[in-house]
Order: structure tokens, then C-alpha cells, then sequence
């Protein structure tokens, strides 16, 4: 295992229970770390996200429920935030399966059970310099690849996102050279939130078209299209002064005030059709200014694509829930024929019984 220098690595250590963050910061000290910040709240460690970001992160999710991965969430996905790739490992007392998903879709890279053992922190961040994963973009997520199998539509490029643990560990780090990965990652980022948010609100569109066509809208595409403007307004917040941006600005805001008409028309009654085909044309026009350079038939293939998988795995879901309720159904109904053939049984016993004595 290569001997890494730590002396230029800095980190922060977020954990309610004192006593735990002291055994990691002492730990982080013993490797050879130059600086561990000690936090004892999520909210106490806020000013993070908008000041120069350590290399790497321990975060403790025992605390108040959701905190841990809201502040991940927000590291890997604001704008604002200096560093958005610094390495995040989670740390808990009590791992689970749940967790452990929790800990994946926002974005963490690693998960540790307390107690730990120099050795078990040491391993992990190894890992982190030797084996990290490749980066994602997605219109809600941002993150180390979570996918286990290929996804309907095009596929999402893989970013090899800087990793400043990496570079100040193996003695590559410059502060110019870091500055200059991180703008060009950042600005990666910025332009496929941008692409991944338009493919969404068309995707968005596309499914809930058939719903909206109904005399009575039904809930699910309803729900779909209040989804709409929070990808819009993530979208508009990502306009920076890379180009042009007002046609895209135009359309999504176009796009916005469509939306909350037909949601708020579909709460009392069925939407005109000029509504339906001019939400549809809007969300396409989006993915085209958004992604000028790509054919929007490829752009129209991708969306179709995905709502066909998306329907797909709704139907799947929705029979394998009617064959377990069918399954439940068909218990309950047997346990009452087996009692009542028990109780035929245990009634015919002392007949018998007596009838084979009479015989002796």
C-alpha cells in the first residue's frame, strides 16, 4: 500500500456526540492530517457550503433525522458551493440497508459503522484515493455513479470529478491546478444539470399527457406537472453568463406559468387540449434551446424512451402489489376452512375412539 502524506489534507468532522468526534479527529491527526474541524451539528457546520471546502467530510447520520443527507444533498447540488466533489463518508452505530440507500442517493460516498479501528478509517480513505467512483449528473442528483445496470434513454456521462484528497495525498496538488479542475468540473456540472433538467420537464410532460386527457385528470399526472416548476427553477438558477441564456430563460418561464394552469384547471376539471399540445411543444422547445447542437428527434427519442421503462416498472410494481394482496387474500380465506376442518376432526376423534374400545 503506498505510504500517502496527509500533511496538506484538511477535514471536518460532524457529529452530535462529542467523544466519537474526538476519536476520529485524533485518528485524522495520527495519519498525518493538517487540519480537523470539529462540528457538533449539521447546522453548526452550514458555513461549509459557501466557504473553501476541506478535502474530506465525515458525517454522523444518528442525529435529527434527514440533516446528514439534506447537507450532503446540498454540497453535492448548490451552485454556491465551492467544492461540490469533496470526498463525504457517513458514519453510524447502526447500519442498515435503508441506510445505506439513503447514504447513496444523496450522494455520500462511503458508509462506516461505529466503533472503528484506525486501521478501518485508514482503509476508507484509501479507497477514496485509489477506487472513488466516476461523478453523475442528473436533473436531482449529483454524485458518485449509483447505477447497477444500464437506465431507458441515453446514458448519462460518467465525470471524473476532481479529488483533492487524491491530488494533496500523492503530492499533486497546486493551488492554481486544483482552481482550474474545479472550474472546469464545476462548469461541467452546471451545463448537464441544465440538459438533465429540460429531458426531465419533457419527461414530466410526456407522462402525465394521457392523464391530463381524461374527463377527470387522474392524481398521478397531476402530482407529475407540480413537479414541473422546481426543475425550472433550478434550471433558471444555472443561467450564468456563459452565453446566452434568454430564450432558454423565455421558454421556462413560459413553461412555468403553463404548468400551474394546467395543474390548477385539472384540481376542478378536464384541460383543453391547446393546453396539452402547447405544454408538449413548449417542454420540447426547451430540451432545443437548452441543447441547440442535438437533434431533437434524438432528444424526443430519449424522453419516450424513458416514460415507455417508466410505465413499465409502474405496472410491475402494481402487480406485484394485487399478487401479494391476492396471496393475503387467499391466506385468510384458508385459515378458517383449516380450522373448521380441525374442529371436524377433533369432534370425530372420541367417536372413533370409542367405537374400536367397544370392539376390544
Amino acid at each position: 500500500m503506498p505510504d500517502y502524506d496527509f500533511s496538506q489534507v484538511d477535514a471536518a468532522i460532524i457529529d452530535s456526540q462529542l467523544n466519537t468526534a474526538r476519536v476520529f479527529r485524533d485518528v485524522l491527526i495520527r495519519l498525518g492530517f493538517r487540519r480537523v474541524e470539529l462540528f457538533d451539528s449539521v447546522k453548526a457546520a452550514a458555513g461549509l457550503l459557501s466557504a473553501a471546502m476541506p478535502d474530506l467530510v465525515l458525517v454522523d447520520a444518528d442525529g435529527e433525522d434527514s440533516e446528514a443527507f439534506r447537507f450532503i444533498r446540498s454540497l453535492r447540488n448548490e451552485p454556491a458551493v465551492p467544492n461540490p466533489f469533496v470526498g463525504v463518508i457517513v458514519t453510524t452505530w447502526a447500519p442498515t440497508p435503508a441506510l445505506l440507500t439513503r447514504v447513496t442517493n444523496a450522494g455520500g460516498d462511503d458508509l462506516l459503522m461505529k466503533p472503528v479501528s484506525p486501521k478501518q478509517v485508514r482503509d476508507r480513505i484509501v479507497s477514496l484515493i485509489e477506487a472513488r467512483k466516476g461523478f453523475v449528473v442528473t436533473a436531482d442528483y449529483t454524485g458518485p455513479d449509483r447505477r447497477k445496470s444500464p437506465r431507458e434513454g441515453a446514458q448519462v456521462p460518467v465525470l471524473d470529478a476532481p479529488n483533492m484528497l487524491r491530488l494533496k495525498a500523492t503530492g499533486q496538488w497546486t493551488q492554481s491546478g486544483a482552481r482550474m479542475l474545479l472550474n472546469e468540473a464545476i462548469a461541467t456540472v452546471t451545463t448537464q444539470k441544465r440538459l438533465r433538467a429540460s429531458v426531465q420537464v419533457a419527461f414530466l410532460v410526456e407522462f402525465a399527457l394521457d392523464g391530463l386527457a381524461r374527463p377527470a385528470p387522474d392524481r398521478m399526472s397531476i402530482d407529475h406537472v407540480g413537479r414541473i416548476g422546481g426543475f425550472l427553477d433550478d434550471l433558471l438558477r444555472r443561467l450564468g453568463d456563459d452565453g446566452d441564456h434568454a430564450p432558454v430563460e423565455a421558454i421556462a418561464r413560459a413553461i412555468k406559468t403553463l404548468a400551474d394552469k394546467v395543474r390548477a384547471t385539472a384540481e376542478t376539471g378536464p384541460i383543453p387540449a391547446d393546453d396539452r399540445d402547447q405544454l408538449q411543444a413548449l417542454s420540447r422547445a426547451l430540451m432545443q434551446a437548452v441543447d441547440p447542437d442535438r437533434p431533437l428527434e434524438a432528444m424526443t427519442r430519449e424522453v419516450s424512451s424513458a416514460v415507455a421503462g417508466y410505465r413499465s416498472r409502474l405496472e410491475q410494481i402494481a402487480q406485484a402489489k394485487a399478487a401479494a394482496a391476492s396471496a393475503l387474500t387467499a391466506s385468510a380465506t384458508a385459515a378458517p376452512a383449516e380450522s373448521a376442518n380441525e374442529s371436524v376432526a377433533a369432534a370425530s376423534a372420541p367417536a372413533a375412539a370409542g367405537t374400536a374400545l367397544s370392539a376390544g
